[in-house]
């Protein structure tokens, strides 16, 4: 079998917790704007959000109005989400670092991971 030639990630997508907890925490905080919201083609019931990482690529959300933001850590699920790392400049990591401190929200501040 020969190797695929992906051109990249398009996006990936996360099962989030409702509309708007969803958009205050990725627009709100972490400053990436809502470029696109439909109804979730394979569950009507629930939202698609698009958010813009700021290079072009997206990260998308599956939200419901039902679901209660849970901000504890799930990652031991097969098909779970460990983390999602971004790159950024000191100045955006400083602002957003800033901006979970003032809301409270718990976060491992700057480790180095050697690369």
């Amino acid at each position: 079998m020969s190797k695929i030639q992906a051109q990249g990630v398009h996006h990936i997508t996360f099962v989030g917790s409702n509309r708007e907890a969803t958009i205050d925490f990725y627009q709100g905080v972490l400053g990436m704007p809502l470029v696109m919201e439909q109804p979730n083609l394979d569950v009507p019931e629930e939202t698609h959000l698009y958010f813009d990482t700021g290079d072009g690529r997206l990260i998308t959300f599956f939200v419901r109005p039902t679901r209660v933001n849970d901000p504890a850590p799930n990652p031991e699920g097969i098909g779970n989400l460990h983390h999602l790392a971004l790159t950024v400049s000191h100045a955006t990591y400083t602002q957003v670092a800033q901006r979970l401190n003032e809301r409270g929200i718990w976060n491992t501040g700057n480790i180095d991971r050697g690369f």
